[in-house]
């Protein structure tokens, strides 16, 4: 089953966070999606994860952005999206910029006319603490 909606979405996804482009992230995520970003409390909604988002812009710039690793599972109407991704948060201001590998688990669904919806994510870094 192709996977070429979700391919399309995660592209445009990507390059919004390159943007600090809260609406553009959130743009492919389903009304009821739940982000779980670390060290964080779950972020239930498109609104709220647009809201924690907005904030997060205010305090870094994402840059240097890149998945050298991703795959993609479907089976009917649901997909998982398990990628890495490194890159760099450059702190508005002052600070030091952070570089980080991390660890990402999507979960889409198909929804109708909508058609592909991420309706879960989180992320971890790989990175000692």
């Amino acid at each position: 089953m192709s996977n070429q909606g979700i391919d399309q979405a995660r592209e445009r996804i990507d390059a919004a966070w390159t943007r600090s482009d809260a609406d553009g992230i959130t743009r492919y995520l389903a009304d009821d999606a739940v982000l779980l970003p670390p060290n964080s409390s779950p972020l239930v909604g498109r609104q709220a994860i647009n809201a924690w988002l907005r904030e997060f812009f205010r305090h870094y710039t994402l840059t240097d952005l890149e998945m050298p690793e991703r795959q993609v599972k479907v089976s009917g109407d649901v997909a998982v999206e398990a990628s890495t991704y490194r890159w760099r948060l450059i702190p508005k201001g002052s600070g030091t910029p952070i570089a980080d590998a991390v660890n990402w688990i999507g979960v889409w669904e198909r929804r109708g006319d909508a058609g592909w919806m991420e309706v879960r994510g989180m992320w971890n870094s790989t990175l000692p603490g």
